[in-house]
């Protein structure tokens, strides 16, 4: 993820005019970075099958929640190192499948439960469907390369596909607050005489989905 987003910023004027262009020894260090968060992804992952391989008949339902909410995080992390985690990701599916076995068992025959429980699991999905995208795993990361100002300048140079994705994050609050910033932000490279041809299309994509918003809150 750290290499990904060097490569966004990279020569890019939507992030600083001028633009900067980054040395071999930055991605070295980008590079590093992404090698010691999959160590720690690994060390983490071996921890969490132990843990499963070890539980109780008997364990109480609060350890069983705790070891889905750390398998879905680790789901997270996982989906930020692209596809060559593919095997990982399916590995981490099959333990929360069977670590939710076991919470529908104790769920019983309760409607109420159960239905909580569904609505859960559609929730699950569309997350990890989300998280197809490379870029919507960096942005909900606790510790994501993309800071507060580079959000906007990501957005507007995304692919068509992930931006449309990472609609899903944002209220219709928060949007309009991210077009007018972005608006601002491409007036200045106008003014520069920057090619922004895609961020102008994505600026179109943003201000289409808010005047949906709009019209939904409007209904």
């Amino acid at each position: 993820m750290y290499e990904r987003h060097l490569l966004r910023m990279d020569g890019n004027p939507l992030f600083s005019r001028p633009p900067v262009e980054f040395s071999g020894n930055d991605y070295i260090r980008a590079r590093q970075q992404d090698n010691e968060e999959l160590h720690s992804f690994h060390e983490e992952m071996r921890a969490v099958i132990q843990q499963a391989i070890e539980l109780e008949d008997n364990v109480e339902s609060e350890v069983i929640l705790q070891l889905r909410a750390t398998l879905d995080q680790l789901y997270a992390r996982c989906s930020s190192f692209g596809g060559g985690c593919v095997e990982h990701k399916q590995n981490i599916r099959k333990l929360i499948d069977l670590v939710m076995k076991a919470v529908w068992q104790a769920a019983g025959n309760d409607p109420h439960a159960r239905e909580e429980l569904e609505k859960e699991e559609m929730a699950r999905q569309q997350h990890f469907r989300l998280l197809e995208y490379p870029l919507i795993a960096d942005l909900i990361r606790p510790d994501t390369p993309v800071e507060h100002k580079d959000l906007i300048p990501t957005l507007l140079c995304a692919d068509r596909d992930e931006l449309e994705a990472t609609f899903w994050l944002f209220d219709q609050p928060h949007m309009q607050l991210l077009y007018d910033e972005a608006e601002q932000l491409l007036q200045q490279c106008r003014e520069g005489q920057y090619n922004i041809a895609q961020a102008e299309g994505n600026l179109g994509m943003i201000h289409e989905h808010l005047n949906t918003m709009l019209s939904d809150k409007g209904e």
